[in-house]
């Protein structure tokens, strides 16, 4: 068979980050999986650049039986303009072949993807793809059975991927090139702002340290790998698979820099001289808030002490910390983000970053702002904002809210109401006028905050 496997662009205007292009490393796993099975395969990344295959008659020219479209939230609105658009040439008798759609959309909202697309595949996907284009399945959602030997899982088709132009580097890493590389599934983990857990399950599976080294010389050897980032949502999970991948790094005396993605409470002052010593160059921590209240409130089930133990020892064994921050949470005071950036200040992470929040469907923290009617605007692919969005996005992006979403914010909070007199200062109130859309700031004009000649 052959097959074409296919991102979806990025929306011009989105609330979550979208300029980091790196290998898409869950399609790239059924993509070996299928070529090692004798398919032939296509794929573009509509992701990494945006193309017009279908209008260009890329499946008639290719001989395409398959179209495998990855699916995530945030790209879903050009999911769909691929779905019609091939839809539409089926209709007109141009093209014969089917559609699968996999990914995490559609484990969160199956119901927004379209009746004549054939297959829909939630949850992992290599045992479902090959499934489906040998004719093996009629259904058209298929959820199959965690895979448990995920060191039964083939390389990644680092031919493919090396041969565009992604982003080979890591911010934390001096080195190149830095590969990005996914070795674990799964959490076991409730934070309420998380969807992962309707995505993959609270199973938690990974590979095993030596299936982890043998890829890292692969790519070494093949492609002059000089680093690897581990972008996974805690790759120190399993204690006794992280020691065992640092002792083998250094039996073998591989010489490589890495970072990787961890909580703070999978870390001791034993591992994190280990994983240094190994190599270890940087943690990417899901720290979130520094307010205890705040910390409970979205079940991060850690303690503030926690996190600085962790940004301490990190310091003496010369690993960089990256603090990721979430702000905007419900229940979240002006008095809250003070003490989270009180935190930053004393604790002294190499670099942090706050993320105003925004609901993704599935998770417990959106079904908890929908159910009590928190929200300003929900938008047309699922997610939720709260009130006072625009202020937020100035102050902590330091753009418009416009440029993220297309929507005009009207409503403030107190804490809202503070980050605008921190944002401007008494000195600087005339700046308001031209930088605040206008809704808000007749909001603040009616409570006297400012006043209408200014």
């Amino acid at each position: 068979m052959n097959i074409l496997f296919t991102t979806s662009a990025a929306p011009p205007i989105s609330p979550f980050f979208t300029r980091e292009k790196r290998p898409p490393l869950g399609l790239g796993s059924l993509m070996s999986v299928a070529k090692n099975a004798g398919h032939k395969l296509f794929f573009i990344d509509n992701y990494l650049k945006p193309s017009n295959f279908i209008e260009k008659g890329f499946l008639q020219k290719n001989g395409i039986d398959y179209v495998a479209i990855h699916a995530n939230t945030i790209c879903y609105r050009d999911t769909l303009r691929m779905f019609n658009d091939i839809e539409n040439l089926r209709e007109r008798g141009l093209w014969k072949g089917k559609i699968i759609v996999g990914g995490p959309h559609t484990s969160v909202a199956l119901e927004t993807v379209p009746e004549f697309v054939d297959h829909v595949v939630q949850g992992e996907g290599e045992r479902a793809i090959l499934k489906i284009i040998n004719g093996e399945v009629n259904e058209r959602v298929i959820r199959e059975e965690r895979i448990k030997d995920l060191d039964s899982l083939p390389f990644q088709p680092w031919d493919i991927f090396n041969a565009l132009p992604y982003d080979y580097t890591c911010p934390w890493i001096d080195s190149k090139a830095i590969f990005t590389m996914n070795t674990s599934r799964g959490c076991p983990f409730s934070c309420s702002f998380c969807s992962v857990g309707s995505i993959w399950g609270k199973q938690y599976t990974y590979f095993g340290a030596e299936r982890i080294i043998s890829e890292i010389e692969y790519l070494i050897k093949d492609y002059g790998a000089k680093g690897i980032y581990f972008r996974e949502d805690n790759f120190t999970l399993n204690l006794k698979r992280t020691k065992e991948f640092c002792e083998r790094l250094l039996q073998k005396n591989i010489k490589i820099h890495w970072a990787c993605e961890t909580r703070v409470d999978n870390l001791s002052k034993e591992l994190i001289e280990l994983m240094s010593t190994a190599g270890c160059k940087a943690f990417y921590l899901g720290v979130e808030s520094g307010s205890q209240k705040i910390l409970d409130i979205i079940n991060k089930q850690i303690i503030v002490e926690q996190i600085e133990n962790a940004i301490k020892w990190c310091k003496k064994y010369s690993i960089k910390t990256y603090c990721s921050l979430i702000t905007g949470l419900p229940g979240e005071t002006y008095k809250d983000y003070l003490v989270t950036k009180k935190l930053m200040k004393t604790s002294k992470p190499y670099a942090y970053a706050f993320n105003v929040f925004v609901g993704i469907p599935k998770s417990s923290l959106y079904k908890y702002v929908l159910e009590n009617n928190l929200y300003e605007y929900i938008d047309d692919i699922g997610l939720v904002y709260l009130p006072g969005y625009a202020v937020k996005a100035k102050f902590f992006y330091e753009m418009d809210s416009k440029h993220l979403v297309d929507y005009e914010f009207k409503q403030l909070t107190d804490y809202d109401k503070q980050l605008l007199k921190e944002l401007y200062g008494i000195e600087r109130k005339k700046r308001i006028v031209s930088t605040v859309p206008n809704p808000i700031l007749e909001i603040l004009r009616k409570k006297n905050i400012f006043k209408k000649h200014e």
